[in-house]
């Protein structure tokens, strides 16, 4: 069994148009594959691959969802905070003071729900 088998493992291609080699190298980032062998190899053995695609719009929309979220936790925080702080003995001037915090804050968090609400609806539109 000593038949010279001869090499067919390397293989050079080679794209003389800059748009192709575009169109190529953009599919290959989109494709997923680790290296420009196995995405080529795929291609040529017709075998299935990924395309991954970013939308910009939701990436823009989880971006501000997440700022959103992180303001309501600090303002949640802060309410209970002022809660503790009231259930504990204090006077009833710096308990006025409190309760009307509570009330700043809770204003501002229906401000934000509303605003994460508005951003949802947005986004579900386009």
């Amino acid at each position: 069994m000593n038949e010279k088998i001869e090499r067919w493992d390397r293989w050079d291609t080679r794209l003389p148009n800059p748009k192709d080699q575009q169109k190529v190298i953009a599919l290959f980032h989109k494709s997923g594959a680790e290296t420009k062998s196995d995405f080529v190899r795929a291609r040529l053995l017709d075998e299935s691959f990924k395309v991954i695609t970013v939308d910009q719009t939701a990436v823009e929309y989880y971006r501000k969802l997440s700022n959103i979220s992180a303001q309501i936790h600090r303002i949640g925080v802060l309410y209970n905070q002022a809660v503790k702080s009231i259930n504990s003995y204090h006077s009833v001037k710096t308990a006025q003071r409190l309760l009307q915090m509570l009330e700043g804050y809770s204003l501002q968090l229906i401000s934000l729900q509303q605003q994460a609400i508005a951003l949802t609806i947005d986004y579900r539109k386009r």
